[in-house]
């Protein structure tokens, strides 16, 4: 398998890119969206916003969380804290949430101390680098004598610089038979990650890394986690809307100015922008796919130090 990472992204061009664009993330979210701010799902059976938005949400709880009583749940790359307040509803347990910008978790320390206000909440939110070990230690001290049932990851997997590291200390982390979820856009091929889209796609939203499934699958199996579900999610995401449209003509307009398009490049708005609506176009023709992918960590866990390493992407 080929070979990709995007060195250039470092994990403080992630922390920038949240930073500047957060708010503007949740000022023109659509209503019903309830702070959340990754994408709404329209599969059959979803009836408004709310529950588009939500449907991920549901899938973890239907895959991961429906049988375990007050797990430890760790959210790697938490955003505003939205999936935390809505998971933490529908089933009690410890949430420990992970986001690179301080901004983010500044807003979602506001949202939860809202919404989950009974005596029993039990919640927080670290700064932090999820490809870094002391982040890891300090999940652990929140709930020492306890360790994860689940891990999930919503649109974030793709932020990592090191994901090879990133899934050896999640197997790590995880209690015997836990769960890692992730949810985000997938290249669909190997040699998709030459496309312009994809190129586009991850400069403009601070991707590190665009993994196959099979390279995710194949390193997760090197430490312990098999592939249980993989439910692709493409057909029923906002693809094409009149904004898009909007959008990727503007795009095209300003891209035809040299002036413009040197002042506006290291933009994050404009990088957020000229991102998605490359990504619009990658989900479009097949190179992307927006997929659930859970994990389940098996009884006997192989020493990392004896591993031999598979074919997925190396840094």
């Amino acid at each position: 398998m080929g070979r990709w990472n995007m060195n250039a992204h470092q994990p403080a061009g992630v922390d920038h890119y949240y930073n500047r664009n957060t708010r503007r993330f949740l000022r023109f979210a659509a209503r019903g969206s309830s702070s959340t701010i990754h994408r709404a799902v329209w599969a059959p059976g979803v009836l408004n916003r709310r529950d588009a938005v939500h449907y991920v949400h549901r899938l973890i709880l239907q895959y991961a969380l429906a049988d375990l009583d007050c797990p430890v749940v760790w959210d790697l790359g938490c955003g505003v804290g939205a999936s935390i307040a809505y998971l933490a509803a529908e089933r009690r347990g410890s949430y420990r949430g992970v986001t690179i910008s301080g901004t983010q978790r500044s807003l979602a320390e506001r949202l939860l101390s809202q919404r989950l206000r009974c005596a029993t909440a039990d919640w927080s939110v670290l700064h932090g680098d999820f490809c870094r070990a002391n982040t890891f230690q300090q999940l652990m001290a929140l709930s020492p004598a306890r360790r994860p049932a689940l891990v999930y990851m919503i649109e974030a997997f793709g932020h990592a610089a090191d994901p090879r590291f990133l899934l050896r200390s999640i197997a790590e982390s995880l209690d015997d038979q836990g769960t890692l979820v992730i949810c985000d856009d997938i290249i669909a091929h190997a040699h998709g990650r030459r496309s312009a889209e994809a190129r586009q796609f991850a400069a403009g939203w601070q991707i590190a890394s665009l993994w196959t499934v099979d390279e995710i699958s194949a390193c997760a199996a090197d430490y312990g986690m098999a592939l249980e579900h993989n439910i692709d999610l493409t057909p029923w995401v906002e693809i094409n809307r009149p904004r898009d449209r909007i959008i990727a003509s503007l795009i095209t307009a300003l891209d035809c100015s040299r002036v413009l398009r040197r002042r506006l490049f290291d933009s994050p708005f404009w990088a957020n922008m000229r991102g998605g609506s490359a990504l619009q176009r990658a989900l479009a023709n097949g190179t992307m796919r927006y997929r659930v992918l859970v994990y389940r960590k098996q009884d006997a866990v192989p020493d990392p130090s004896q591993t031999i390493p598979s074919g997925a992407p190396t840094q």
